[in-house]
């Protein structure tokens, strides 16, 4: 190995550790406010709020060795590649930093402690998002894309315990005051973010190993219509056809789907798409999986008519296609042209 090549390891293993030991700090950091949260301790909240300076501190820093490496090594590809994903990590790893100086604010503002079923809630939540953090940390310390992918799914499924959280914070009977309840929905919210920022770290592993960017999110669309409409049919057709990959398209209907093809199948072949695989789905059976579904698109009356209030991140859309009852060519513009605008709207240009 050359005395140029020694620099550039020599270099990029002090980047390493430096990132490694911040993200040490950040996690001890999150279990400091934890700890401060649940047992209302005060000082040890404040003592977590001071320390966030050195960490920002150290986030600085290891800005600076990486783009003086840059301007050093004037790094190959491969190189090049893990550096600016180290500056990404290391922006998530002290914004994290910032999630545990909020908690622990928010921990002194609370008038006594919490009631202990929010203490269970927020102590089991933690321990998820704590856990994919530091197993994100790895995968991009030891360059494992695979591990990260993994971690990735994960990290989306503590976003969607959150609907059922929510909904038991601002239930009727949640026996708490307005501020607990506010300190509740931020610490929550700080806890999600914990879990978002892991992934943008496995997001970054991904890249650095593989040379691919941010992995393209592929939306849950959900289509819902009246049992014996075939504009719902007529949509999962058009959708399917043109986004294969940008999204996952399903049609439910109240009770069971009603036998009414008349003049579909041969438009629908006409017209180059599908006949088969449209099938709806019971919205009764789907009630468990509605917080899958990042928008839901009523094509006759409104969302809430079909499945009441959507879960929390879940989008309403309404497209009323009663007026073009029985115009299958209008139907069918109307329909590409909206899905398509979706799909630029969630997914940008490329997709659609």
């Amino acid at each position: 190995m050359s005395h140029f090549e020694q620099r550039l390891e020599a270099d990029l293993g002090a980047i390493r550790d430096w990132v490694w030991q911040l993200g040490s700090d950040v996690e001890q950091a999150l279990r400091h406010a934890k700890q401060a949260l649940l047992l209302h301790d005060e000082d040890l909240a404040y003592a977590t709020v001071l320390n966030d300076n050195p960490i920002n501190r150290n986030s600085r820093a290891c800005d600076r060795m990486c783009h003086a490496f840059i301007a050093r090594h004037l790094p190959g590809a491969g190189h090049l590649r893990e550096i600016a994903a180290t500056i990404r990590v290391n922006v998530a790893l002290e914004r994290i930093g910032d999630y545990a100086v909020t908690i622990s604010r928010e921990a002194v503002q609370l008038p006594q402690a919490l009631p202990e079923h929010f203490i269970t809630e927020i102590d089991a939540l933690a321990d998820d998002s704590f856990q994919i953090l530091h197993e994100s940390r790895i995968a991009f310390r030891d360059d494992n894309a695979e591990q990260a992918k993994v971690l990735m799914r994960m990290a989306k499924r503590v976003e969607q315990k959150m609907d059922a959280i929510y909904e038991q914070l601002f239930g009727g009977d949640a026996g708490i005051n307005a501020r607990t309840g506010l300190t509740l929905f931020i610490v929550f919210n700080m806890l999600k973010r914990v879990a978002d920022q892991a992934k943008n770290i496995c997001d970054q592993t991904v890249y650095a190993v593989r040379g691919v960017a941010k992995i393209p999110k592929v939306y849950n669309i959900l289509f819902l219509d009246q049992p014996e409409s075939m504009v719902g049919p007529l949509a999962l057709a058009i959708a399917r056809k043109n986004f294969p990959t940008a999204a996952q398209f399903r049609l439910a209907v109240p009770g069971k789907m009603q036998a009414n093809d008349t003049g579909l199948s041969e438009f629908l072949q006409e017209k180059g798409l599908a006949t088969d695989h449209l099938a709806a789905e019971s919205v009764a059976s789907l009630q468990h999986d509605l917080g899958e579904f990042d928008v839901a698109i009523a094509l006759q009356g409104k969302v809430r008519d079909y499945i009441g209030l959507p879960p929390f991140h879940t989008s309403a859309l309404h497209w009323d296609l009663s007026k073009t009852e029985g115009e299958l060519l209008n139907q069918y513009r109307f329909l590409h042209e909206n899905i398509s605008g979706l799909i630029d709207l969630l997914a940008g240009e490329e997709a659609a």
